[in-house]
C-alpha cells in the first residue's frame, strides 16, 4: 500500500497550502509541497487532498467523514501518522473533536497558518516540517490528536484562539506545550504527556443541531424564544454560555425548563476564556439554580468544546446521568 509506514499529509485546506485567491492556481501542488520539505523527510511523506472549501462551511458530519478517512489511512493502510492542514479559525475545535474519538496509537497532528502560502511571512515549509518531524519522532505516539503551532506541540484541550491577525494568535492555557523543537526546524523534544484521555466511540450519526446561546449584559430572551417558537423540534441539544460562573438572565429560566422537559440536554458553560461553572450563589438565573434544574455543568470546557463533546456523547447514544458524567469527565 502506498501509505504504509508513511506520514500522510491530508490537505483539508487552510492558508498554509493556498496562495491568495487572486492567483490563477491558488492551491499548492504536491510537487510544490514536496519541494518545501527537507530532502531527508520527503521519502516519508504522502500528500492526499480532501477539501479546500472554507472551514466556515464545514459541519460536524463532514468532520466525522474526515476522521473516518484518517482512520482508514492508519488502520487499513498502515500509515505511521497523519498531518492535517486546515483553516486556523477552527483548528482547536477540529483537533479537539478528533482527540475525543481517536483510538489508535499513530498521531494525528493538525497544523495551519494565518498567512497564505507564498507570502513573505509564509510558514508553510516550517509548519509542515515540524509536524512531520514530530510524527516521525515516536514521541507523539499514543497521545491522541495534537496541534502543531508556534514552534510547539499542544494538546487540543489546552489551546485557546485569541487573535486572527498575529503569530501569537494561539494561547496554550492553562498547560505548557507537550513538546517543542530544538530549533525552528530542528528535532522534536517531548516535555510532558497530555492529561488522561477518555476515547468515546460513536455509534450513531453525529448530532447536527446544537446551537450555542451566549448571555451578555442586559440580554433578552429573544433567541431562546425564537428557538422554542420556530425550530424547537429540530434541537439535538443546547449549550448555554453564561456570565461569570455560568449565570443567565432570570427570564431565561422558564424557557430552559421547557427545553429540559422535552429531554433535550443543555450544557452550561462560562463565557470567560479562563472560566468554569461554579455554584456560588443561588438566585433566579444563577448557575446554582440552573444546575439544580438539570443543566449539565460544563466545568472548564469552553462553549465550543462543550458543543463538540455533547455532539460526540449523543452520537454514542449516551443519555441522562451517563451523558452528564461524560461531559463532566467523571
Amino acid at each position: 500500500m502506498e501509505n504504509r509506514d508513511k506520514i500522510v499529509v491530508l490537505l483539508a485546506g487552510g492558508r498554509i497550502v493556498q496562495r491568495h485567491e487572486e492567483h490563477d492556481d491558488p492551491e499548492l501542488t504536491n510537487e510544490e509541497l514536496y519541494a518545501l520539505l527537507p530532502e531527508d523527510i520527503r521519502q516519508h511523506v504522502n500528500f492526499q487532498k480532501w477539501s479546500f472549501q472554507p472551514v466556515s462551511n464545514y459541519t460536524l458530519r463532514m468532520y466525522r467523514e474526515l476522521l473516518d478517512m484518517i482512520h482508514t489511512y492508519v488502520h487499513d493502510e498502515g500509515a505511521r501518522g497523519v498531518i492535517v492542514t486546515c483553516g486556523i479559525q477552527a483548528i482547536a475545535e477540529l483537533a479537539y473533536f478528533a482527540d475525543l474519538v481517536w483510538d489508535l496509537n499513530p498521531p494525528v497532528i493538525f497544523t495551519g497558518s494565518i498567512f497564505n502560502a507564498g507570502t513573505p511571512n509564509s510558514e508553510t515549509s516550517l509548519r509542515l516540517t515540524q509536524s512531520i518531524k514530530a510524527a516521525l519522532s515516536g514521541a507523539c505516539t499514543g497521545k491522541g490528536a495534537l496541534i502543531c503551532i508556534q514552534d510547539s506541540i499542544y494538546a487540543p484541550a489546552d489551546v485557546l484562539r485569541i487573535s486572527n491577525f498575529n503569530r501569537a494568535g494561539l494561547l496554550a492555557f492553562p498547560e505548557s506545550p507537550l513538546g517543542v523543537f530544538s530549533q525552528p526546524s530542528g528535532s522534536y523534544i517531548s516535555l510532558r504527556s497530555p492529561r488522561h484521555r477518555y476515547v468515546q466511540k460513536m455509534n450513531s450519526p453525529i448530532a447536527r443541531n446544537i446551537p450555542v446561546i451566549n448571555a451578555s449584559l442586559g440580554d433578552s430572551d429573544l433567541m431562546l424564544k425564537a428557538l422554542l417558537d420556530k425550530r424547537f423540534e429540530e434541537l439535538d441539544g443546547l449549550v448555554v454560555s453564561g456570565l461569570g460562573d455560568g449565570d443567565v438572565p432570570s427570564s431565561w429560566v422558564p424557557l430552559l425548563r421547557k427545553i429540559l422537559r422535552s429531554e433535550i440536554p443543555i450544557v452550561l458553560t462560562s463565557r470567560y476564556p479562563d472560566g468554569f461553572v461554579q455554584a456560588t450563589e443561588n438566585y433566579e438565573g444563577s448557575a446554582a439554580q440552573l444546575l439544580e434544574m438539570g443543566l449539565i455543568g460544563g466545568g472548564m470546557l469552553s462553549p465550543y468544546q462543550a458543543r463538540i463533546k455533547l455532539a460526540v456523547g449523543l452520537a454514542a447514544n449516551l443519555k441522562g446521568e451517563e451523558l452528564a458524567n461524560y461531559i463532566t469527565g467523571k
